[in-house]
């Protein structure tokens, strides 16, 4: 018997949104089943990456009983908004960083996921770039002694 595709539903089709759009388009078992945005063309241009349906009200993802997950790519100031309602929603959550601009957000956040009984992961990258890991391990070895600062820095936007 064949095993269901996972769907998501993105809130957000800016840079990360479209970006999530296309990465989900090539995982097998995955279909991204809408994309919003408060810009329809927006939501059209990235929905069209992964052949998704566009959507202005975010609720609609949030709500539609056939969304398994929902990707947060928007501004930080609504993570804790949408996140807290799609957990309580029985949705699996993704969430770009940074994840909130207040500890009381980011327990809120977690207290909703941990209610719900519902995976809330948050998208920390860094930690899993090849060169970070490599200082990573490099620092935690003991290779150079007891370090007492390391500073790195990752060029970019």
């Amino acid at each position: 018997m064949a095993k269901s595709k996972i769907r998501i539903g993105i809130l957000g089709a800016g840079a990360m949104g479209s970006e999530h759009a296309a990465v989900y388009r090539a995982i097998e078992g995955v279909e991204v089943a809408g994309v919003s945005s408060r810009n329809f063309e927006r939501a059209v241009a990235a929905a069209r990456i992964c052949n998704a349906k566009p959507v202005t009200d975010p609720f609609l993802l949030i709500d539609d009983p056939t969304i398994d997950a929902i990707d947060v790519c928007l501004p930080t100031i609504d993570h804790r908004e949408f996140v807290v309602a799609a957990l309580q929603r029985g949705k699996h959550v993704f969430c770009e960083t940074p994840f909130a601009l207040s500890l009381s957000d980011a327990a809120a956040m977690s207290e909703a996921a941990r209610n719900s009984n519902r995976i809330l992961l948050v998208g920390l990258l860094v930690r899993s770039i090849a060169e970070y890991e490599h200082a990573h391990r490099v620092a935690t070895s003991g290779e150079f002694g007891k370090l007492l600062s390391i500073t790195a820095y990752r060029l970019g936007s």
